[in-house]
């Protein structure tokens, strides 16, 4: 009798990764075409195993789905963030600081940039406030595992390059 084969759904999880991709990462499924045929971009693959694999494609399941779920976390405080920016700037910095634990991008800073442009450039004490704390968030970031990874020069040159767009933008 032939092995069982079972699919994982795969997607890279990054700022860029739609919602509904991220809500299919690391499910397991028996039947490939349970899972959804996209076509929007996003990096997707079906992860083949078989029944001996079960079990360990099981709990990286259990992780691949908390990064998933970190992700769409960190993007509903991102949000309350930028809504609360202007209005309420202390709830506004600590719900920021609270995301940029989990990651921050620098698209991300240059979009609450363009949305939050008359409050930044009215208040120098905040955009300070803002600059400092996107900064050394940015910063921390390179140390987490996911990014120890790249190579060292590369690592460097990108933590850099986002720290000067970052002042560039909030100075």
């Amino acid at each position: 009798m032939p092995a069982k084969t079972y699919y994982q759904y795969y997607t890279n999880v990054t700022y860029r990764t739609c919602p509904e991709c991220l809500s299919w990462h690391g499910r397991i499924d028996e039947d490939e075409t349970s899972f959804p045929d996209r076509h929007d971009g996003c990096e997707r693959r079906l992860l083949p195993f078989g029944t001996k694999e079960l079990r360990s494609f099981r709990e990286r399941e259990k992780e691949m789905r908390a990064a998933a779920e970190a992700e769409l976390d960190r993007r509903a405080l991102l949000s309350r963030a930028m809504a609360a920016l202007g209005s309420d700037d202390e709830s506004a910095l600590s719900l920021l600081s609270q995301a940029a634990a989990v990651d921050l991008h620098v698209a991300e800073i240059e979009a609450l940039c363009a949305a939050k442009r008359d409050v930044l450039q009215t208040d120098a004490p905040l955009r300070e406030r803002l600059r400092t704390l996107s900064v050394r968030a940015y910063s921390d970031k390179f140390g987490h595992p996911r990014y120890e990874r790249l190579p060292e020069v590369m690592r460097l040159e990108r933590e850099r390059d986002g720290i000067a767009k970052i002042n560039e933008l909030l100075r």
